[in-house]
């Protein structure tokens, strides 16, 4: 059986990765984001007859609430719905924002895929569930990221993907091109 090597989009002589820092913070931003979806959702289920006293996100994928009056089957329902909650924000933000969430376009990086030329779908959910495979044993998967030549964690390496940083360049035309941008 032959074995045809996939060719990298990005290599050495590519785009600049972001910094670890940077890294760090926008994903601090997104939790920042997260956190707000819960307390939305906190008190936007008593408009539908569930009282719930308290959201309680135990890690990244046990989440755990408080409630009064809630049968079984739906207690069941609305706590997968909170636990998918960060996969469900970073899959979708990633996706409608080119390889961003909300965190990655304040700070300006982007998160790009090795092999092809767009970040699809399902880069953006493999990646997002790859948040869970990262935080295990300590969060090793997330320091993996310093010692990588590519800077990858570990949900990167799930979704083959980098994460780099937007450099804008004026030209003299007095339009910006982002470095970027595909």
């Amino acid at each position: 059986m032959q074995y045809n090597k996939r060719i990298e989009v990005y290599n050495q002589d590519g785009p600049l990765l972001a910094s670890y820092q940077r890294r760090i913070i926008s994903f601090l931003i997104d939790v920042l984001f997260v956190g707000i979806i819960y307390v939305i959702l906190e008190l936007v289920f008593p408009l539908f007859g569930f009282q719930i006293k308290s959201i309680n996100v135990k890690n990244f994928t046990h989440v755990d609430f408080e409630s009064e009056n809630i049968r079984r089957t739906s207690k069941f329902i609305i706590q997968c719905l909170l636990t998918a909650i960060p996969t469900i924000y970073f899959t979708v933000s990633t996706y409608f924002l080119n390889g961003q969430t909300i965190g990655k376009k304040l700070l300006k990086i982007r998160i790009v895929s090795l092999y092809h030329t767009k970040i699809g779908f399902w880069h953006c959910l493999e990646r997002s569930l790859g948040y869970v495979a990262s935080t295990l044993e300590f969060g090793l998967g997330f320091i993996q990221a310093l010692w990588n030549p590519n800077r990858m964690a570990l949900h990167d390496k799930i979704a083959e993907t980098i994460v780099i940083k937007i450099v804008k360049i004026k030209t003299d035309h007095h339009e910006d091109i982002y470095l970027s941008d595909q």
